[in-house]
């Protein structure tokens, strides 16, 4: 028989889980700070940030299903949303 519960450890979220939204903002982090503003480069801005909605919630289904794997992994996950709240409301102030 196959031990379901240590399988379902093992695909825990954990920080992996959380970095790729992180990796997903950063261009809309460096469009912010070394850009004009222009057009273009905010709907690209806003694309980055809808990218990284969307993999936050592929990680929330996966802690829905799994489990968090980690204090470490919470904190990354914090650290992701916050990025992307900071971002959104850049993005809403232009």
């Amino acid at each position: 028989m196959t031990d379901t519960k240590s399988t379902a450890r093992t695909r825990a979220a954990g920080g992996a889980t959380w970095a790729l939204p992180l990796l997903a903002l950063a261009p809309a982090a460096a469009i912010a700070k070394f850009t004009d503003h222009a057009t273009p480069w905010l709907v690209i801005s806003w694309v980055c940030c809808a990218l990284a909605a969307v993999l936050l919630a592929a990680g929330w289904s996966t802690v829905f299903r799994n489990g968090m794997r980690n204090a470490g992994s919470w904190a990354t996950c914090i650290l992701a949303h916050a990025v992307l709240a900071i971002q959104l409301i850049w993005l809403v102030r232009y």
